[in-house]
């Protein structure tokens, strides 16, 4: 068996639609076939996509997308200005966000037990993810 990988492209298409046809996950239903070809604005690529084959056939299709890890240290709660704090976070997530999203990334992402960090950065609609997995490369 011969494992080799190319980029996916509109020749997919027509396996694409018959795959995603007969597909039993229901995460899968109605997404377009298009959805597994490659996005870009203008120039700049906002994700790969490969076609996983074995001996000449494809066997999957793969999509990755720029994803945003932010991490953030506060001051010890004793020297922590709220006001600052808030104001801060919140232009710092509007500035980062419209700047990551124009260099391509699709989503930001990060971990927390605070309950009042979660509170805040959901008024900007993040949600708390489920069923999702990570590895550190």
């Amino acid at each position: 068996m011969k494992i080799e990988f190319r980029d996916t492209n509109e020749v997919d298409l027509p396996l694409l639609s018959k795959w995603i046809a007969e597909d039993s996950c229901p995460q899968h239903n109605g997404v377009e076939p298009s959805f597994w070809l490659p996005e870009t604005d203008n120039t700049d690529v906002k994700s790969k996509c490969i076609t996983v084959m074995c001996d000449g056939a494809p066997v999957f299709f793969i999509k990755l997308e720029n994803v945003m890890r932010a991490y953030i240290q506060f001051a010890p709660e004793a020297d922590r200005d709220k006001l600052a704090t808030s104001l801060g976070l919140k232009k710092a997530f509007l500035t980062v966000a419209g700047g990551a999203k124009k260099i391509g990334y699709r989503e930001m992402i990060f971990e927390s037990r605070s309950s009042s960090l979660v509170d805040f950065f959901k008024r900007f609609s993040f949600k708390e993810v489920v069923n999702n997995f990570l590895v550190r490369l």
